[in-house]
C-alpha cells in the first residue's frame, strides 16, 4: 500500500512554497527524517525532511514549482523492512537550533564594520554534502550549469561563491579552489565576456530576450511593497548626524569588552530609536484605516534590513528596548549568523514594529525607504563620510551619518518627524546620554 506525503503547514499565514531543489528521486529508499526537498516560502528557505522510512516511489513536484500547502509531493510504498515509521516531521518543517548563547564570531550584514559569516555544507550536484557556503539560488543556479561548488573559490564575502562565480566557472574563466586565477602573461587587456543572463531564452520584436520566473521571495517583496507604496503616504525626513564622538566611544567600549560583541554604529542607532520612540510613541504604532484607528503598540519589535544573495530579509529584535548596548550588539551578530546560514524560522521575520535600513554599507548617502506595512516609519542610514565642519568659529573635520526617516503622513506630520529625528540624533552625537536612560 502507498502512502502520500504532502507539502506541511510552514507557519501561519504560508499557503504556498516553491520547490529550490529536490533531494531524492523516484524509486529511492529514504531514511526517516531524510532532507527529501529545500523549499523557499515568504522570506525564509527550509528543508522537507521524509516522515517515513521507505521507498519513495513518485516525486509529484520539481524544481520551480509553486506547490500549495496540503498539496501532494511525495509518493512513498510501505511495503518493506520497517517502511512507514511516521515521525514527528509529518506535520512541521523541523524548525532551526535555538541557541542558548548567542554566536561568538560574526556581525549583522547590515551593520558597519561588520563581517558576513559562511553558510552551513549544502547539497552538491551530487550525493555528496559540499562545505562551500552558498545561497540556495546560487547552488540552484550552479545545479543548472553544471558546476561543481566545491571546484570554485568565491569570491563573495567570507568565501561565499556568488552568482557571478558561478556563471564564470560555466564559461571556464573561474579561478582555482583556495587561490587565484593565473596571471596573464600578456600586457594587453583580456576582452570582456557577455554576461550570461539568467532565464529561458526568447524573442520580442527587436530581438533576443530572456525570461526568469520570478523566486517566492521577489514575488513577496514586490506585494509587499506595492501595498506600501500604494497605502501608506510616503513622506521622507533627511538630516546628518555628528558620530564623530560616539566613533571613539564604540571603539573604546568594544575594546574594554574584547569585541564581544564588538559594538557596531548599529548597535547604537538601535538604542537610540527605542529611546526615542519612549517619546514619540506615535513612530511605533499602525495605521488602521478601515477602522479609523491609530493602534500603538507597547512593545518595541526592531526590523534590520538585512541584504541576501536571496534578496532583502528582515529580522526583528524582540522588545529591543528593554535590551542594554551589549545586548543588542549580542542579537545583531545572532542575527547575522542565523540569516547568513538560514538558519531561522519565518516567525523571526514577523511582528516588526518600526524598521532600520543601511544601505550606507553598500555606499549611498541619501535614500527615501520604502515603509514596512503596516509599520508607519522606518529609518534609513546613508554612508558616513568625513566632512569639514565649523565649530565655535573654527574649521574641523567630523565624522557625519546621513539619516532619513520615511514616515505616513497619514499618521504623523512632517514636525513631529523633525522631533523624532532630533531625538535620535542628540543620543548620538552625545554618547553620554545613553547612561541617563
Amino acid at each position: 500500500m502507498s502512502r502520500e506525503f504532502t507539502l506541511p503547514d510552514l507557519g501561519e499565514g504560508i499557503t504556498e512554497a516553491q520547490i529550490i531543489k529536490v533531494m531524492v528521486k523516484p524509486g529511492e529508499d529514504v531514511a526517516m527524517d531524510q532532507a527529501l526537498m529545500e523549499v523557499e516560502t515568504d522570506k525564509a528557505a527550509v528543508e522537507i525532511p521524509s516522515p517515513y522510512a521507505g521507498k519513495a516511489t513518485e516525486i509529484h513536484v520539481s524544481e520551480g514549482d509553486t506547490v500549495n500547502v496540503g498539496a501532494v509531493i511525495v509518493t512513498f510504498d510501505e511495503g518493506g523492512n520497517g517502511a512507514a515509521k511516521k515521525s514527528s516531521a509529518s506535520t512541521a518543517v523541523a524548525e532551526p537550533p535555538k541557541s542558548s548563547a548567542p554566536p561568538q564570531t560574526r556581525a549583522p550584514a547590515s551593520a558597519p564594520d561588520s563581517a558576513p559569516s559562511a553558510a552551513p555544507p549544502t547539497a552538491s550536484t551530487t550525493n555528496k554534502r559540499t562545505t562551500v557556503p552558498a545561497a540556495p539560488a546560487v547552488r540552484k543556479l550552479a545545479r543548472e550549469k553544471g558546476v561543481d561548488l566545491d571546484g570554485i573559490a568565491g569570491t563573495g564575502p567570507g568565501g561565499r561563491v556568488t552568482r557571478d562565480d558561478v556563471l564564470n566557472a560555466a564559461s571556464g574563466s573561474a579561478p582555482a579552489p583556495g587561490g587565484s586565477a593565473a596571471p596573464s602573461t600578456a600586457s594587453r587587456p583580456r576582452p570582456q565576456v557577455p554576461a550570461q543572463l539568467p532565464g529561458t531564452p526568447g524573442t520580442d520584436k527587436w530581438g533576443p530576450i530572456r525570461r526568469e520566473k520570478l523566486s517566492q521571495i521577489r514575488k513577496t517583496i514586490a506585494t509587499q511593497m506595492s501595498r506600501s507604496a500604494y497605502t501608506a503616504v510616503h513622506v521622507t525626513h533627511n538630516d546628518d548626524v555628528d558620530v564623530t564622538e560616539l566613533d571613539r566611544t564604540r571603539r573604546r567600549l568594544s575594546a574594554l569588552t574584547d569585541n564581544n560583541p564588538k559594538l557596531t554604529v548599529m548597535s547604537f542607532v538601535i538604542r537610540a530609536t527605542c529611546l526615542a520612540i519612549r517619546k514619540h510613541p506615535i513612530f511605533n504604532a499602525s495605521f488602521d484605516e478601515d477602522a479609523g484607528e491609530i493602534i500603538y503598540k507597547d512593545y518595541v519589535n526592531m526590523g534590520i534590513a538585512v541584504d541576501t544573495d536571496r534578496g532583502l530579509i528582515v529580522p526583528v529584535i524582540r522588545n529591543a528596548d528593554t535590551m542594554s548596548l551589549r545586548e543588542i550588539g549580542f542579537q545583531l551578530r545572532t542575527i547575522a549568523d542565523r540569516i547568513r546560514t538560514n538558519q531561522f524560522a519565518v516567525e523571526d521575520l514577523r511582528g516588526g514594529t518600526f524598521t532600520i535600513t543601511n544601505v550606507g554599507a553598500l555606499g549611498g548617502m541619501v535614500s527615501t525607504p520604502i515603509i514596512n506595512y503596516p509599520e508607519v516609519a522606518i529609518l534609513g542610514l546613508g554612508r558616513s563620510r568625513w566632512e569639514p565642519v565649523v565649530k565655535d568659529d573654527e574649521i574641523t573635520k567630523a565624522l557625519l551619518l546621513p539619516v532619513n526617516l520615511s514616515f505616513d503622513h497619514r499618521a504623523t506630520d512632517g514636525a513631529n518627524a523633525a522631533r523624532f529625528c532630533g531625538e535620535i540624533i542628540s543620543y548620538l552625537e552625545n554618547p553620554a546620554k545613553f547612561l541617563l536612560d
